[in-house]
């Protein structure tokens, strides 16, 4: 005669105690990874905005000839670049200081994009010396490795070179500046158009 099946009772210690640890168990868990991926998040270091973009096209076309031969055909050389002065507000929303790592930029072209990293100290004193024409719109700088206090808003100017023409500026789709803060998650601000 084959055996009969039993249902385990709570009296006898069956097995719906192993169900109930199990789910407990997988419960806990899945509380305990919610937890870690909510307090682990990061906040934004800074908010920001970048208030007036300016682009300078520099066009040159230079004649030359090699000196060794005097009488060799002049070869004509032409030089096409944007130089594009962005003006940046940064707020320190944190409660403790943020400092800035990096900065970049990059033009989102029709058929491609182009990354620029903000110019230097000493690179952007020698652009207005390059090219004095710029000098008006010349204004103080956002430096590399400053530091924003919490609640802090520092506001400053940006200089980005690229290798595009003018027509080709003009037809950009957008152009993002991401500043990189140490030990904090990075700010992408679109420029307006």
């Amino acid at each position: 005669m084959p055996q009969r099946l039993a249902l385990a009772r709570a009296d006898t210690g069956g097995g719906g105690g192993l169900l109930a640890k199990l789910l407990f168990a997988a419960g806990a868990i899945a509380i305990a990874v919610a937890a870690v991926l909510w307090f682990s998040e990061k906040p934004a270091a800074a908010a920001g905005e970048v208030t007036h973009v300016t682009a300078y096209p520099i066009h040159r076309v230079s004649n030359s000839a090699l000196d060794a031969q005097p009488r060799a055909a002049k070869v004509e050389n032409t030089f096409d670049q944007m130089i594009v002065l962005a003006q940046v507000r940064l707020r320190n929303a944190n409660k403790i200081p943020i400092y800035l790592s990096d900065i970049s930029a990059v033009v989102t072209l029709p058929a491609e994009q182009d990354r620029s990293f903000a110019a230097s100290p000493s690179s952007y004193n020698r652009l207005f010396v390059a090219y004095p024409e710029l000098r008006p719109a010349k204004g103080q700088p956002l430096l590399r490795d400053a530091a924003i206090a919490p609640g802090e808003t520092v506001e400053g100017q940006l200089v980005f070179n690229y290798a595009i023409t003018q027509a080709q500026w003009n037809a950009r789709k957008s152009l993002d500046v991401t500043i990189s803060f140490v030990h904090q998650n990075d700010l992408t601000l679109t420029a307006p158009q």
